[in-house]
């Protein structure tokens, strides 16, 4: 959306033109050579015309002599960025004139003169009415600007006539600031705009987490503590997970503890010689019966190529029934001598298996009598979260029941504000609300929107201290910036406004208990404006009387602008391009 606000530096303030002879000796004026050509003796210099512009994504405020044909004139183009309040300072400007289809101009500065300002400089030769426009090609913003026509007044005496009918008065409480103060300061602008508000009722509140949210790991009996098998006992702001074991405790032995390890030690060292012996035997055993395996299928392979043979030569009238016969029964007794010894493998595979299972149940034995060398208790995270307390040291000596860890689980967190009995009236059962934290004063959540909240509570007695009660509400920590015990500003929807003229917060200013804000009335003119003030909906303030809906206000800034009204001399009265 582009706004427009052109007209004579007429409109500028007093104290402005005061200065008048500083910026024509300067060159913020129509040059010397202009008015000397044109004047027929008459030295009168007209008021220069101030234009500010705004597109959505730059301010800016041009001032140029009153032109008349042939003479040549510069115009002081500054352009901002409106998104940071800062000034262009790379890139050209391109101002294009015309009248009807016909280019009557097009006047260029390649480069900024300083940071902000361009000054393209050329002259027109029609009088007249000439449509303009700016383009700006910049790294740091690319943009077309649509002006007012440019007049050429036929000669000097009609520019003098056309400022003197233009001229109005100074508005009051006029405060100039001028670009190059602004821009150091990233001075920002805001348009006002009607608004649909809440009004709404601010109270304290306090973060705080959940009671299921918090954990504290404590000794069962006394002992060392020692870290998990992981190697590390968890530090301060490590994240653990539910079930995970933290450290372990280890527990001194008594005389009979270390008597029972002893003998459990003995006994394990005569079962494991044992089992060691049988196991040597049937290795030895099993080789045997493979090899004799071995040598019976190869046997039973002989045998039945020899049978094979004897059956040929029988089918031909050859060899003997003897012969046959034999052959037969040294097949029989080959193939008896290798199904024995797979019989033989079979059952030795079976001793094998259950000797190994011996070994396991011994070992296992032997690894639990060996926990009495150890008592060692595991400390189980009962949730997952962060590690915020670790009372003791890896190696330390832990009294039975001290507190090893405390954790804590923000991922969800308690909302709990303090309103006073005589606002429940105000307070409906499920309110609306928006949070405000002195950590991010520049951040506004929304209980129920961003921080996916609900109520869990509202409290059934008054404090007889404060004659407040408590609303208590479950929201989640998306971002992680929320800590137990961080104090909120609590803003509870009670009514609604619509199309109210609302203002940033950040634009007003206390003057003298006065609320006031400074609306632009050109590049470099503000108006201070008393305000009437009615509900504040987060940053939103309504504004019921002091500005209108369009108008632009100080955000960033205000504050510097309000001093500058207090002590203008402070400041700077102007200056010099």
């Amino acid at each position: 959306m582009l706004r427009f606000t052109g007209h004579p530096a007429a409109s500028h303030s007093a104290t402005l033109f005061s200065i008048a002879s500083a910026l024509l000796a300067a060159g913020c004026a129509p040059p010397a050579s202009q008015v000397a050509a044109a004047g027929d003796g008459h030295h009168e210099v007209p008021e220069p015309v101030s234009v500010t512009v705004f597109t959505d994504q730059v301010e800016l405020f041009m001032e140029y002599p009153r032109l008349v044909p042939g003479l040549e004139a510069r115009f002081l183009a500054h352009v901002t960025v409106l998104a940071t309040g800062e000034p262009v300072r790379s890139g050209q400007l391109r101002l294009e004139l015309s009248q009807g289809a016909v280019s009557t101009g097009v006047f260029e500065a390649a480069s900024p003169t300083r940071d902000g300002l361009f000054i393209p400089v050329g002259a027109l030769t029609t009088p007249g009415e000439h449509a303009a426009k700016i383009v700006v090609i910049s790294d740091q913003v690319e943009e077309t600007i649509p002006l007012a026509p440019i007049v050429v007044h036929r000669d000097l005496h009609s520019a003098l006539a056309a400022a003197a009918a233009e001229e109005s008065a100074e508005p009051a409480n006029a405060v100039p600031f001028l670009l190059e103060q602004a821009w150091p300061i990233g001075l920002l602008l805001e348009q006002v705009e009607q608004r649909s508000l809440t009004q709404r009722l601010q109270v304290p509140g306090e973060i705080e987490a959940p009671y299921y949210a918090r954990a504290v790991v404590s000794a069962p009996l006394g002992g060392r503590l020692l870290p998990p098998n992981s190697g590390k006992i968890p530090h301060v702001g490590e994240l653990v997970e539910e079930g995970q074991i933290l450290a372990y405790l280890e527990t001194p032995l008594t005389t009979a503890e270390r008597a029972q390890l002893a003998a459990n030690t003995t006994s394990h060292a005569a079962v494991t010689m044992a089992l060691l012996t049988e196991e040597y035997a049937l290795q030895a055993k099993t080789i045997e019966v493979q090899l004799a395996l071995l040598q019976s299928q190869t046997r039973l392979k002989f045998a039945r190529q020899a049978l094979a043979r004897i059956d040929e030569l029988r089918a031909n009238d050859l060899g003997t029934e003897a012969d046959l016969e034999a052959a037969r029964r040294d097949v029989e007794l080959a193939l008896q001598a290798t199904q024995s010894s797979e019989a033989l493998q079979d059952s030795l595979e079976v001793s094998n298996s259950r000797l190994a299972a011996l070994r396991e149940r011994e070992l296992a034995n032997y690894a639990a009598a060996s926990e009495l060398k150890q008592m060692r208790h595991p400390l189980i995270a009962p949730i997952s979260g962060e590690v915020i307390e670790l009372g003791h040291i890896e190696g330390e000596s832990v009294e039975i029941h001290s507190a090893v860890f405390s954790l804590i689980d923000m991922t969800r967190a308690w909302l709990v504000v303090h309103i006073s009995e005589f606002d429940l009236a105000a307070v409906g059962d499920e309110p609306g609300a928006l949070m405000s934290l002195a950590a991010f004063p520049d951040r506004s959540f929304d209980i129920h929107g961003d921080l996916g909240g609900r109520i869990v509570s509202f409290g059934q007695v008054v404090d007889p201290e404060t004659r407040s009660l408590p609303l208590r509400f479950e929201i989640t920590n998306p971002e992680g910036l929320l800590r137990a015990g961080m104090f909120a500003d609590v803003f509870l929807e009670t009514g609604r406004v619509i199309d109210a003229v609302a203002l940033p917060q950040e634009a007003i200013v206390m003057d003298n208990g006065q609320p006031v804000a400074f609306v632009l009335i050109h590049g470099e003119l503000y108006q201070k404006r008393v305000l009437e003030l009615g509900i504040r909906d987060g940053r939103l303030v309504e504004v019921l009387s002091g500005i209108e809906a369009g108008e632009r206000v100080v955000t960033h800034g205000a504050y510097l602008v309000h001093l500058a009204a207090a002590s203008p001399a402070s400041f700077g009265a102007g200056h010099a391009h």
